[in-house]
């Protein structure tokens, strides 16, 4: 396994020339699911809420009536409607 991450390391910045530091990776890759767990929860929790409120701000429109015809419109609109919310997600996630 080394042998393998010998010519990776030649290639590093001068910084990390020394090695690598396996608990450090390890430790981000820890946080790395960690975060990808609560950015799923959270996800699950902000779309359907936020198309509950989409469909009470449309009252004379059934969404998902309309998705099961086949408007390309509306799938369209509740698509990117579904996008905003999950960049705010991401937005408050990251900072």
């Amino acid at each position: 396994m080394m042998m393998l991450l010998v010519p990776i390391a030649q290639l590093l910045p001068p910084g990390l020339q020394g090695g690598l530091d396996f608990g450090r990776i390890l430790t981000n890759m820890a946080f790395l699911i960690l975060w990808a767990i609560v950015s799923a929860i959270a996800f699950a929790i902000v779309v359907p809420i936020g198309m509950r409120v989409f469909n009470r701000m449309t009252p004379g429109i059934d969404e998902m009536a309309e998705l099961k015809n086949g408007n390309v419109a509306v799938a369209i609109v509740m698509g990117s409607t579904i996008l905003a919310m999950v960049l705010l997600v991401m937005a408050v996630a990251l900072k």
